[in-house]
C-alpha cells in the first residue's frame, strides 16, 4: 500500500497493510532537529525520515524555525491568510482575543478574549480574513502539486467551538450561557460559517482528509455537559461538518466520554488524540472502534519528553499490539510532537513503530 492508501483505509476502519502513522503537527524547531539541522527539506523528506504517513501543518522553507502560532493582530493575520509567508496547510481563524507572547519560547497564548458582549461583534470583520480569497488556495494548490508525492495530506480547520471557547474566554462563555444564550449562539454560528465557507474551498484542492481542532475537554471531564453540547455546540459544529466532503478527523485534548455520543453524530472518521492521563484507549477501542478510528495516545505527558528509550518502545509496542488489532487505528502522539520532546525519544518511536507496525 502507498501511505496515502494506508491512512485511507485506517480511517475507513479497516486494517491496512501496516498501522499507518501521522501527527496533527510537529514543531518546526523539533523538525530541524530531527533533520539534523537541516531548515531546507521538503515535506516528503521529513515523512521518509521518520516512516510516517501523511502530513499537512507547518514546515521551515529554508530559514529559521519560526513559533509554532501566529501572532494574532488583525491585519497580519489577514496577510498571512492570503499570502503565507511560510509552508503551511493550516486554515483556522484567528482568535478574536487580546494576546500575550512567551518570551521564552515565542508562543502566543490568548490573555483575555474580546468577545464578550453584543458590541463585541463588530471585532468579526475587524478580524477574520476573507475565507473565498483566492490567493491562499491558488498557493496552497501549488504546495500540493509540488510536495504531495504518495502521502496522504490533510489541511486544519476548526468547526468553530475552540474559537468560540477562547475568544469569549471560558468565564465569560460559562456566564453569558446563562445570561444571553443567544450571543454564544451568534458567536459559533459566525466562527462555524467562516470555516464551513473555507471547506467549500478546500474541497476543490487534492486533500486526502480534513484534520478539525476543537478543544472541549479538560482530563476530568467536558466543558459542558451532553445538553448545553447539544444546544450550544452540535448543531453549529454541523455546518462544517456537512461542507466537508472527504474523510475527517476531529481532535480534542481531554476526556470527551461523557459527550462523545453527541460528538460522534457529527460523522467523523477519526477520534483524536485520546490523552492517556484523560481516556483509557482500550476502553475507547472496545466502545466505539466500530464506529471510528481511533488516532493516538503515544503519551506527550511523560513518555515523549522525560521517558526513556526503553519506555518509548513499550508503549508503542503496547498500542500498536493491544488497538491497532483488527485495524481502525493510527498511532501519533497524544497531541503533537511539540519542541520539548525529547528529539531521540522521536527518533526511538520511528524506530519502534517501524519495527512493530507490520500486521
Amino acid at each position: 500500500m502507498t501511505p496515502r492508501e494506508r491512512v485511507l483505509t485506517a480511517l475507513r476502519r479497516g486494517q491496512p497493510d501496516m498501522v499507518p502513522w501521522i501527527e496533527n503537527e510537529i514543531e518546526e524547531s523539533q523538525q530541524i532537529r530531527v533533520m539534523g539541522g537541516r531548515s531546507d527539506y521538503t515535506p516528503g523528506e521529513l515523512c521518509r525520515k521518520l516512516g510516517m504517513d501523511g502530513f499537512g501543518y507547518h514546515f521551515p522553507t529554508g530559514g529559521t524555525a519560526k513559533a509554532s502560532q501566529a501572532t494574532q493582530t488583525s491585519a497580519a493575520v489577514k496577510q498571512s491568510f492570503y499570502f503565507p509567508r511560510m509552508l503551511t496547510f493550516d486554515f483556522v481563524p484567528p482568535w478574536i482575543a487580546d494576546m500575550g507572547i512567551d518570551s521564552s519560547t515565542g508562543r502566543t497564548y490568548v490573555k483575555r478574549g474580546l468577545l464578550v458582549d453584543r458590541d463585541s461583534l463588530k471585532l468579526f470583520d475587524e478580524f477574520l480574513p476573507d475565507p473565498d480569497h483566492p490567493a491562499r488556495y491558488e498557493q496552497v494548490a501549488k504546495w500540493l502539486e509540488q510536495y504531495k508525492e504518495d502521502y496522504a495530506v490533510f489541511p486544519r480547520l476548526r468547526l468553530g467551538s475552540a474559537s468560540t471557547f477562547e475568544s469569549m474566554g471560558l468565564d465569560v462563555f460559562s456566564l453569558m450561557v446563562y445570561d444571553d444564550p443567544d450571543l454564544v449562539k451568534e458567536i459559533h454560528r459566525r466562527f462555524s460559517e467562516w470555516s464551513a465557507r473555507v471547506v467549500e474551498n478546500l474541497n476543490k484542492l487534492d486533500f486526502d482528509f480534513y484534520w478539525a481542532n476543537d478543544d472541549h475537554a479538560d482530563n476530568k471531564a467536558p466543558w459542558v455537559n451532553m445538553e448545553m453540547y447539544e444546544e450550544f455546540f452540535y448543531p453549529y459544529q454541523k455546518i462544517v461538518a456537512d461542507a466537508m466532503n472527504k474523510p475527517w478527523i476531529f481532535h480534542s485534548d481531554g476526556n470527551l466520554f461523557p459527550i462523545l455520543d453527541g460528538l460522534l453524530k457529527l460523522g467523523m472518521n477519526g477520534i483524536h488524540p485520546v490523552q492517556p492521563a484523560a481516556m483509557d484507549i482500550n476502553d475507547l477501542k472496545a466502545k466505539y472502534g466500530s464506529k471510528v478510528c481511533i488516532v493516538g495516545n503515544i503519551d506527550l505527558d511523560y513518555t515523549l519528553p522525560k521517558g526513556t528509550l526503553e519506555e518509548v518502545e513499550a508503549e508503542v509496542k503496547d498500542r500498536i499490539q493491544k488497538v491497532g488489532k483488527g485495524g481502525g487505528y493510527m498511532i501519533s502522539s497524544a497531541n503533537s510532537i511539540t519542541d520539548y520532546c525529547k528529539t531521540e525519544n522521536v527518533l526511538a518511536m520511528a524506530s519502534a513503530i517501524e519495527k512493530y507496525r507490520r500486521y
